[in-house]
């Protein structure tokens, strides 16, 4: 019963009928033995076992084979030849043997593919470091080789997850500021009286015969320098990326070696540090140049401040476009010069006198002029600082790093009186790798003796 539950068509069972020399004699017996009663498809094997009297009376194995010949022979010459106990030994061992055999390339398979898992993780984890100088070395230059490349996007190791590296510092340059800076409105903060005062200001006592070019550089200026915070925002966000980009670069080479992780992670973000306080500085000369020359006879600009003076002095005609010259200001809202009084026709100076300033037509066109003036310039000096801003960044940060970082922590990290320290591994890592060693090895003794059964004769 035990038997048909787990293979219900006899194909894997071998039958074995003890006591023969008990059974009674007769045609029943007889078809039994013959495995017509019971059919199996590895067949019946009958066999007499020693009994307890036996075994009190001294009788050997040897004398209990050949009195269990003796009787199949006389009893059962016809099926003798397969009955017995030496039958059944042969019989079971050529079933083992054709077993192995066909299960033999699903082993060798498995055990090849368990042997290279193990080799695998044995060497992830590393062999025992002997000579501690080289391997500190070694693993510095992969350290930073690998850096260089997440940087230069010729890593092998590529983040497929989220974009990080050199990838996540050009997102950086073009999409975060150079976004920002095209949505910047040049007229930022900037009211039409502030642009009233800046033209009656400059001209102080005297009325002005062309358009004053001291409130027009003052106003420049003043625009140009709102830019400020946000080219400083990207020195930041290239910091924060260059920081992680480190730190996740650590983690990955130095699992094995704690102390030297942390060692390399402090010393590869304090270089970088040392980098950020020179980048900053660049980029405040960058603004502070561009503010304090504000260059009117830039080929960008010039024809635009030909054209608004030339409308400005009412000359007839006009003058030809030249070629590539391009119209870089639209007003921002055209109809805000239209109305007769900008603002209240009376306010209140610092001193408490009260002054007129209803603008004339006159003003009206001054203050629309400089207006547009401000902004054909705050649009090149925008041109000029999305372009200079990520070159600085380059040079004085992500160059620099690429190119001193395994210089500046070999001078930082190699020194014998460290060694130990660095390459210091945690006890679960040796645990870890004597347990891959040893599985390493049954396994390897497992490939020989599966190789020594390739002449297993067919069954």
């Amino acid at each position: 019963k035990v038997a048909k539950k787990v293979d219900p068509f006899g194909d894997r069972t071998l039958v074995v009928v003890t006591k023969v020399d008990l059974m009674e004699r007769g045609e029943e017996s007889i078809n039994l033995l013959k495995g017509i009663t019971l059919p199996v498809k590895l067949g019946l094997v009958g066999v007499i076992n020693r009994s307890q009297r036996d075994i009190d009376n001294g009788t050997t194995i040897k004398d209990s084979l050949e009195r269990e010949d003796r009787f199949f022979t006389k009893s059962h010459p016809t099926i003798a030849a397969r009955m017995g106990t030496g039958y059944l030994a042969d019989r079971l061992s050529t079933l083992l043997l054709g077993h192995v055999k066909r299960c033999l390339p699903q082993l060798r398979a498995r055990v090849s593919h368990m042997k290279g898992l193990q080799e695998a993780i044995i060497m992830d984890l590393g062999r025992p470091i002997l000579k501690k100088g080289p391997a500190i070395l070694e693993l510095i230059n992969q350290f930073s080789a690998d850096f260089s490349g997440i940087i230069s996007g010729n890593s092998t190791n590529i983040n497929t997850s989220e974009i990080s590296g050199g990838a996540k510092l050009f997102y950086i340059f073009q999409d975060t500021f150079g976004k920002a800076l095209e949505d910047f409105d040049p007229m930022t903060g900037l009211t039409l009286s502030d642009v009233r005062h800046s033209v009656r200001n400059s001209m102080g006592t005297r009325p002005s015969i062309f358009i004053p070019e001291i409130a027009f550089e003052m106003l420049a200026k003043r625009q140009i320098g709102l830019l400020r915070d946000l080219c400083l925002r990207v020195v930041d966000l290239s910091y924060d990326e260059l920081a992680n980009t480190i730190t996740v670069t650590c983690v990955r080479h130095f699992e094995r070696f704690d102390n030297m992780k942390q060692a390399v992670m402090t010393a590869g973000v304090a270089l970088l540090g040392e980098r950020l306080a020179p980048t900053r500085e660049m980029v405040e000369n960058l603004l502070s140049i561009e503010q304090s020359y504000i260059n009117t006879n830039h080929p960008d600009f010039i024809y635009r401040y030909r054209e608004v003076t030339d409308r400005f002095l009412g000359e007839a005609g006009g003058r030809e476009e030249p070629a590539g010259a391009q119209n870089t200001y639209q007003p921002t809202n055209p109809g805000r010069y239209n109305r007769p009084s900008l603002v209240d026709s009376r306010e209140r100076t610092s001193s408490g006198v009260e002054v007129e300033h209803q603008l004339t037509r006159r003003e009206r066109e001054e203050v629309q002029m400089i207006e547009r003036l401000v902004c054909h310039y705050f649009t090149i000096i925008r041109k000029q600082l999305q372009d200079s801003i990520p070159k600085t960044i380059m040079h004085f940060m992500v160059s620099y790093l690429a190119k001193n970082l395994s210089s500046s922590l070999i001078s930082e990290l190699y020194s014998e009186e460290r060694f130990d320290e660095l390459l210091s591994e945690s006890e679960s890592v040796r645990r870890k790798r004597d347990r891959a060693v040893k599985m390493l090895e049954a396994l390897g003794e497992a490939q020989k003796v599966l190789g020594s059964l390739r002449d297993i004769p067919d069954v």
